[in-house]
Parts: structure tokens; C-alpha cells; sequence
């Protein structure tokens, strides 16, 4: 008769702990490729926002879109504006937020002044409250550079990029912080934006109308 033993199978604390080990580095290492690839998604999607949203002003411009005004203002140049400077004016421009407008004709001007005028209402453009729409950048991303060739690095003031019809070009203004004109016309802007990774990406406008992003 052979005598038998009973046997039993399982895991010593030793391996267990490996297990674990190494299901805590690949987990680590996954999660921080996730948070990159979240980052580098979110820069992207707020880099053709802002694109997006300044072609749609090129194309309510060259389309002849109706904003509900007297006479030919009825049909104004549209725009999108920034700045760097703090507001509490929830429809004024911040790092974190930028404005879509209607450039309405001044009661006894020939044509729109090209920049923004807002009286604190937004959603039913007119002459002297302009505003569009507000758009909030919700994520870690900012803008935290303008440039033109007229101002340079912008580091107070806004840049006023707009459209007016029949012509696709853009008509981009410098206005120094407590001034209302354009400090001249400039041939291109430039936005960057940054994410809280420190990663970044430009939005260019030239006059002749074209967009990119890089």
C-alpha cells in the first residue's frame, strides 16, 4: 500500500509581494501616459476651439450674417477679441476667457471701428454691447501670450481680430491698456496657450485671413 500525501498548492508572501509591486509600477507608469495623453488632448481641443471660433467670425463676416441692428449695422463685421488682464466684467477677455463680437457701425460713422465695445450683456449683439459670445476656457490650459508685429509680446491691453465683408481678410488691432483706438494694423497675431504640463501651442492669424495652429 503507498501512502499518499496531501498536497497543497498556493503563494508564498514573498511572491505575493512582487505581484503587487510590480502591478503598482505598471499602474503608475499607465496612469501617468494617461495624464500626458489627457493633457496633450485638452491643449489640442482649446487650440482649434480658438480657430474654430475665429473662422466662425470670418464666415458670419463674409456670409452677411444678421445681428438684428438699424439699417446696414444690421448686417456688421464679426470678431473675436483677447487680453491677458484680469476682469471681473465676466464678458471682458481674460488669459481664461475670450469674447466673439459683433462690430456694429457707431451711430454717425461710415464703418465699424474694429475693436470691441461691451456694456456688460452679451447674447443679443448691438451697438455698444457687442458681445456674442463668452467663450471660458474650463480646463488647466490659459492663454499666456499675444503677439502682433505692431506691439510685440502684448503684456497689458487686447488684440481685435475682425472680419469684414465681402472680404475674408483680417483686420487685426493693438489697443494699449486704457486707450479705445488701434495702435496701427497689424500683418499677423499670434496666441499661445499653455498647459498646466507646461506644454504649448500657438493659434496664428494673418491679415490675409488664413489661420493656423502649431
Amino acid at each position: 500500500m503507498v501512502n499518499t500525501k496531501n498536497k497543497q498548492s498556493g503563494i508564498t508572501l514573498v511572491e505575493l509581494m512582487v505581484v503587487v509591486a510590480i502591478f503598482s509600477v505598471v499602474s503608475s507608469v499607465l496612469l501617468f501616459k494617461y495624464s500626458d495623453f489627457s493633457t496633450n488632448v485638452s491643449l489640442r481641443n482649446l487650440s482649434q476651439d480658438i480657430a474654430l471660433s475665429i473662422r466662425k467670425s470670418q464666415t458670419f463676416a463674409t456670409s452677411v450674417r444678421n445681428a438684428n441692428g438699424p439699417g446696414d449695422s444690421s448686417y456688421p463685421a464679426y470678431g473675436i477679441v483677447f487680453s491677458l488682464e484680469s476682469q471681473i466684467d465676466p464678458y471682458l477677455p481674460t488669459p481664461k476667457r475670450f469674447i466673439s463680437f459683433a462690430d456694429f457701425i457707431p451711430s454717425g460713422q461710415s464703418a465699424p471701428n474694429k475693436i470691441y465695445d461691451s456694456n456688460g450683456t452679451c447674447g443679443s449683439p448691438q451697438e455698444g454691447a457687442e458681445c456674442v459670445e463668452a467663450i471660458t476656457i474650463n480646463s488647466g490650459d490659459s492663454i499666456v501670450e499675444i503677439e502682433t508685429d505692431v506691439s510685440g509680446i502684448v503684456s497689458s491691453g487686447s488684440v481685435h481680430i475682425t472680419f469684414r465683408r465681402p472680404s475674408p481678410d483680417a483686420i487685426i488691432c493693438y489697443i494699449p491698456s486704457g486707450q479705445s483706438s488701434c495702435v496701427g494694423q497689424a500683418s499677423y497675431a499670434k496666441i499661445k496657450i499653455r498647459s498646466a504640463k507646461g506644454l504649448t501651442k500657438v493659434i496664428s492669424v494673418w491679415n490675409t485671413g488664413q489661420i493656423n495652429v502649431e
